[in-house]
């Protein structure tokens, strides 16, 4: 290269540099410009960020145009507007509910009818009793006294639960039908019902009127024509139906009931029904004494029966019982019958005694076998668990009847436990206690299907000694079973 080349290429590259250096002055303020704007629009969408950030999490005003106008702020038109749509939307309910509440007395009115003329068609129970009905002035009891050599007959009836509402009819039908037929069949001198006749339990019956339930088991028995009386169950009177324990009692006590034996009992006892009901031989002598006792419903604080915490019988009643039943010997040793004067005794109550599981369960833990205490007579133990629902508290009916010519016992409430166990105590004494056959179509879930715990229980009371047994009457078969 020639050094005039080499010199003007210096020159140029020179120039170059410099018109570089000027462009890169420039093109760096122009770039700092930029960044200075680039961030202050930044720090402005930052701002405006933020702000929208408190915006939406800020407590958002309501939108005045949907905002409720106030009574007072409205104008005269308005208000009467408001008034016609307050009357429409209340009125609508009102209808609504009061249209819900006309069907379901429509409903009960033409099942409570229709099953009110169907016991009219009911037959007498075509049966001449052997034992005459008085009252005892001097015992302060009705009576049955023989008139020839035949034994007594009681059949026990329990949980009938007839519902008499909207919601219950169809099985107060077949209620009323299989009550009929087993009456009919055993033809008893006397019929105990260990309690639950009525069902006022509105979401399964469809009302709360405890009162029609009665009259219509009243009803079907006068038209059977046999003698009766009952022991309350916890479902006779809830604390939600609407008539309590003296207005059912004083129902049953009319003289319209003809062969209703009921009586409220000594006014100084609690619960209704504590009474007896005596049976003499064809000489005079008092043989038996059938007891009946209030076992009362639930305790307090489970008054809607939630937590299954059942009442028991009390002390005062079973004080009672024992000086009752010992006036019965006094009266026989009065009136001369001084050889063997004590008087037997059989008892009936709805809630079962805790003896009931206890002696149960000893029987169970034993393979159901016998032991030395307990002898399995006959039904079983059909509530899940082989379980027995007694009182919370162990009440000392049981001992005290061991004490007082007690034989035996019979009670309701479980539907599906129907077993009679003989216990042996220690003094050598032996008391039956009996779980009767339930009626029950309404009150157990899916218990109208069932068959086999349906019926009622025949007791059968010597005239010789007093003594008795028993055996089940079941409602769909016509075989009956062995006595015990």
């Amino acid at each position: 290269m020639k050094p005039e080349d080499e010199k003007m290429e210096v020159n140029q590259t020179a120039e170059t540099v410099e018109n570089d250096g000027t462009a890169a002055t420039s093109s760096v303020e122009e770039q700092v410009a930029d960044a200075t704007t680039q961030e202050g629009v930044k720090e402005e969408q930052s701002d405006v960020a933020v702000e929208n950030e408190e915006d939406y999490f800020a407590e958002r005003e309501p939108d005045k145009r949907r905002k409720r106008i106030r009574r007072k702020d409205m104008t005269p038109e308005q208000r009467r507007r408001r008034r016609i749509t307050d009357l429409i939307i209340t009125g609508t309910v009102f209808g609504v509910v009061l249209l819900f509440f006309a069907i379901c007395a429509l409903c009960s009115f033409v099942g409570y009818t229709g099953n009110f003329d169907y016991i009219a068609t009911i037959q007498a129970v075509d049966y001449d009793s052997p034992y005459e009905l008085g009252y005892d002035e001097e015992l302060g009891y009705y009576t049955f006294t023989a008139t020839d050599d035949s034994d007594f007959r009681v059949l026990q009836l329990t949980d009938i639960h007839i519902g008499a509402g909207a919601f219950s009819a169809k099985k107060d039908r077949w209620a009323i039908e299989a009550v009929s037929t087993v009456v009919s069949r055993v033809k008893p001198d006397l019929v105990i019902v260990t309690g639950d006749i009525a069902y006022p339990v509105p979401f399964q019956a469809g009302t709360f009127n405890n009162m029609r339930e009665a009259e219509m088991f009243a009803t079907m028995m006068e038209q059977l024509g046999v003698y009766w009386t009952i022991a309350f169950g916890n479902h006779d009177t809830e604390i939600y139906s609407l008539y309590d324990r003296k207005d059912i009692s004083d129902f049953y006590s009319q003289d319209k009931w003809e062969h209703c034996l009921f009586r409220s009992g000594p006014e100084n006892l609690p619960g209704f029904g504590n009474d007896m009901i005596v049976v003499k031989d064809k000489a005079g002598k008092v043989i038996q004494s059938l007891v009946t006792i209030d076992s009362h419903s639930y305790t307090d604080g489970d008054y809607f029966g939630i937590a299954w915490r059942y009442d028991n019988i009390k002390q005062e009643q079973i004080d009672w019982y024992a000086q009752e039943v010992d006036k019965l010997t006094e009266y026989n040793v009065a009136k001369g019958f001084t050889e063997n004067p004590e008087v037997k005794n059989l008892v009936f109550f709805h809630i079962a005694l805790t003896e009931y599981g206890k002696y149960w369960d000893e029987y169970k833990n034993n393979g159901h076998n016998d032991t030395d205490t307990v002898h399995y007579l006959y039904g079983k133990a059909g509530e899940s668990g082989e379980k027995s629902f007694p009182g919370v508290d162990d009440c000392m009916l049981f001992e005290t009847m061991l004490e007082h010519n007690g034989q035996g016992t019979f009670c309701g409430h479980d539907h599906y436990n129907t077993y009679a166990i003989e216990i042996t105590a220690e003094n050598g004494k032996k008391i039956r206690l009996t779980y009767g056959m339930s009626i029950d179509y309404l009150a157990y879930v899916g218990i109208a299907d069932k068959i086999e715990q349906r019926g009622g229980t025949e007791i059968k009371i010597s005239q010789a000694d007093g003594s008795f047994v028993a055996r089940h009457r079941p409602y769909v078969e016509e075989t009956v079973s062995e006595w015990y």
